[in-house]
């Protein structure tokens, strides 16, 4: 593979070094909701050594806005090589402690409130406020700052990345909302995949209904001599289904405790009691976060070519697309929850992962 074909710049810091040479492979694999990782294969020489360092900086034209981090070298002499793993730059936030226990209600300024009291001089600018809500119910407990940044990303259902600035080597966290593409002349629509299209091989999709609930029922904290509330208990999801149509699923959510700490800005806490409404809402929001991981399982793989739909120009990581697979009667929009892309000798593939799908929708 050419050097024209792939560029891969080292920053050191913010100093961008050098490109890296003779990468005979690549694969960059950012994700929406959690880290994302690299591989890179490329020629073991005195320039490429001084360059590839342990947490360096590794920058891809290809994808704007990210940068990933080396994480670990391997120098092989019988084969000349260099191989590079990274993860991106998010994981610098494994870098920090999430001190303490807090109850989040609200999944963006709950992970921003959290990364800003634990930054601790980490060159990552963390925004005052996010532009969007995302209720849960969710605790965060002695963890480092990027497992808590990817548990409550995926429980509010954003995204959430770390930019980069490749003129000065800045980088910043942000939290992303995805683009609805999937609704033929809207502001966003820009087409669809499908296999008429040619855009679309190597279909497949798995449908997995075997952990499968439709309904939670969840009992709540029961109450010691002292306490004045009674034990709450609660159905949610499909309540009103009946017979071999209902699925239920029990759900022990006596760790949503009445007693809750309440983080301040300052990294202050306090000890808080929920009202009986705000109780049951907190606990409404547990069950529902565990029903959602026994929904049927629909997950759609394929490579994607860069016909029509141009990733990076027409569409990213979060945003909702159409797919259209007539050979299986597939009629669907779904998530780009991933994005694989490889360079090889015989050039560069996008390969999507594609999630959340909901069935039905415009067929033209």
């Amino acid at each position: 593979m050419s050097d024209a074909a792939v560029k891969v710049y080292v920053y050191h810091g913010a100093q961008r070094m050098g490109l890296v040479r003779g990468i005979t492979s690549l694969q960059w694999m950012p994700e929406w909701a959690d880290v994302g990782e690299i591989k890179m294969v490329c020629a073991l020489s005195d320039a490429n050594r001084r360059l590839l360092q342990q947490w360096a900086t590794l920058y891809n034209p290809d994808t704007p806005g990210i940068a990933a981090v080396i994480t670990a070298l391997t120098s092989d002499v019988d084969k000349n090589t260099i191989t590079v793993r990274g993860r991106f730059s998010l994981c610098r936030f494994t870098q920090r402690v999430a001190k303490g226990t807090r109850t989040v209600t609200d999944a963006a300024a709950g992970l921003l409130e959290i990364c800003r009291t634990n930054l601790r001089g980490l060159p990552v600018t963390v925004p005052e406020s996010a532009a969007f809500t995302a209720p849960c119910a969710e605790t965060v407990e002695w963890t480092d700052c990027c497992s808590a940044i990817t548990q409550l990303a995926q429980a509010g259902g954003f995204g959430v990345r770390v930019t980069f600035d490749p003129g000065t080597g800045a980088e910043q966290l942000e939290l992303l909302q995805g683009k609805d593409r999937s609704v033929q002349g809207s502001e966003w629509y820009r087409g669809y995949f499908g296999t008429r299209l040619r855009n679309l091989s190597a279909v497949s999709l798995v449908q997995d209904a075997s952990d499968y609930a439709n309904v939670v029922i969840c009992g709540g904290e029961a109450p010691t001599e002292s306490d004045t509330w009674q034990q709450l208990w609660i159905e949610v999801g499909d309540t009103a289904a009946q017979g071999t149509d209902r699925h239920e699923l029990w759900v022990d959510g006596s760790s949503v405790t009445h007693r809750h700490t309440v983080q301040a800005a300052d990294g202050s806490t306090t000890e808080a009691v929920y009202s009986e409404s705000e109780y049951q809402t907190a606990l409404t929001n547990y069950a529902t976060a565990a029903l959602l991981n026994h929904y049927i399982e629909q997950t759609l793989k394929a490579t994607a070519a860069d016909l029509v739909l141009h990733y990076g120009e027409d569409y990213d990581l979060g945003d909702r697309l159409p797919v259209r697979v007539p050979e299986l009667g597939l009629v669907a929009s779904a998530q780009i929850t991933s994005i694989k892309l490889t360079y090889e000798a015989t050039g560069r593939k996008v390969i999507p992962v594609f999630d959340n799908i909901e069935f039905g929708g415009d067929t033209t």
